[in-house]
C-alpha cells in the first residue's frame, strides 16, 4: 500500500511523459510527508494523504476503470457537513462492495484486473462528482480530498491511454427511482433519447462515448440502444436497463444521464477513454450481500462483451 501527495501528482502527471522520471510512493499510516509518484505499480493500492481515497491499480494492460464516489462513510472532523441548499448528500449504499466485486469478477473471467478508484469519505462532507465550485465544501480539507480523488482518476485515464491505447470508464452510482432498472448515462438527455434516431445520431460529439463513436461502424443510436449497446448487454444478463434495445426510451420516467466525472474523464472533451455512468437500483440488485454477489458477475459479463464487440479486447476469453 502506498501513500502519495496527489496535489503534486496532478502537476507531475503533466510532465511525466517528457521527463520519464520514476518516483515511488512511500508506505505509511497517514502521517508525515509522502513522496510524489509519477509511475504506478500494477496490483498495488495507493492512498491519499490521510488514507481517505484509494486507487487500486489493476494490471497495467487494463482498458477498464471503475469508480465508486458516493458510498463513503468516514466523517472527518475537519470536513463539516455540506449544508448548502443545493448540496446532495445521499449515500449510494453498497456501491463500493459491488464495484470491487465487479472488478474481481472481470479479473477471474479475463485474467486482467481493472483499475478502481474509491472515495471513503461520506458524500455529506466531500462531493467528488461535482466541479469544485459546485461541490459546496466548507473546508480546505474537503477541497484537498477532492483534488486527490480526481488526480487518481486522471492518472488511471492516463495509464489506460498509454498502455491499452483506448478504454472505458464506468462511474458507479445508485438511484432510488420508482423503476428498478439500471440507468445507463452517456450525457445524452432523456428527451433526446426519446426522440428520433436520426437526431440522436447527430449528438455524438456531445456524448461521453464520443471517441468510441469515431472508431465504431455503428451509429450513436446503435451504440446506445442497438444490439451491442451496454444497456442491451445488461438486459441479456437479466438486468433491466435503459436505454437498451429492450427499453430504448425513457418515456418520461426519472433518469440520470451522467455527471461531472463522466463528463471530465469520458471522451466528450478529448482522449481515447469513453465513459458511461451506471445508476443502479437497490432492490434485487445491490441491497444485500447475496444480491451483490449475484449481480457483479452479470455486470462483469456485460462489460467484457462490450469490450470485445467495440474494442477487440478479451477476444481469447
Amino acid at each position: 500500500m502506498k501513500k502519495i501527495d496527489l496535489w503534486m501528482l496532478a502537476c507531475l502527471l503533466l510532465i511525466t511523459a517528457a521527463c520519464k522520471k520514476d518516483v515511488s510512493g512511500t508506505s505509511g499510516d497517514g502521517d508525515g510527508e509522502p513522496t510524489p509518484v509519477t509511475e504506478f505499480k500494477a496490483n498495488t493500492t495507493y492512498y491519499g494523504g490521510k488514507n481517505q481515497v484509494r486507487f487500486i491499480v489493476g494490471d497495467l494492460s487494463s482498458p477498464i476503470i471503475l469508480a465508486s464516489p458516493h458510498d463513503g462513510t468516514l466523517a472527518p472532523s475537519d470536513m463539516p457537513i455540506r449544508d448548502h441548499k443545493d448540496a446532495v448528500i445521499v449515500q449510494d449504499i453498497n456501491l463500493t462492495d459491488l464495484t470491487i466485486k465487479i472488478a474481481n469478477s472481470i479479473k477471474a473471467k479475463t485474467g486482467i484486473r481493472p483499475h478502481v478508484i474509491i472515495n471513503d469519505v461520506a458524500r455529506a462532507r466531500m462531493e467528488p462528482n461535482r466541479s469544485l465550485e459546485e461541490a459546496y465544501h466548507k473546508s480546505e480539507a474537503a477541497n484537498k480530498l477532492w483534488r486527490e480523488y480526481h488526480a487518481f482518476l486522471a492518472a488511471a485515464k492516463s495509464m489506460v491511454q498509454k498502455n491499452a491505447g483506448r478504454g472505458l470508464f464506468l462511474d458507479m452510482h445508485g438511484h432510488g427511482h420508482t423503476k428498478k432498472r439500471v440507468e445507463v448515462g452517456y450525457l445524452i438527455s432523456a428527451s433526446n433519447l426519446d426522440g428520433p434516431d436520426q437526431s440522436l445520431n447527430g449528438l455524438a460529439t456531445s456524448s461521453s462515448i464520443y471517441h468510441l463513436s469515431t472508431i465504431s461502424p455503428y451509429s450513436l443510436s446503435q451504440l446506445i440502444k442497438g444490439d451491442f449497446a451496454f444497456g442491451t448487454l445488461l438486459e441479456e444478463q437479466g438486468i433491466e436497463a435503459v436505454p437498451s434495445k429492450q427499453q430504448p426510451k425513457v418515456n418520461g420516467d426519472d433518469y440520470f444521464n451522467g455527471g461531472y466525472c463522466t463528463l471530465t474523464y469520458g471522451s466528450r472533451n478529448g482522449g481515447t477513454v469513453s465513459a458511461i455512468q451506471l445508476e443502479t437500483h437497490g432492490t434485487n440488485f445491490r441491497n444485500s450481500p447475496t444480491e451483490r454477489t449475484a449481480s457483479a458477475p452479470k455486470v462483469a459479463d456485460a462489460i467484457i462483451k462490450y469490450m470485445k464487440n467495440h474494442y477487440g479486447f478479451f477476444l481469447d476469453k
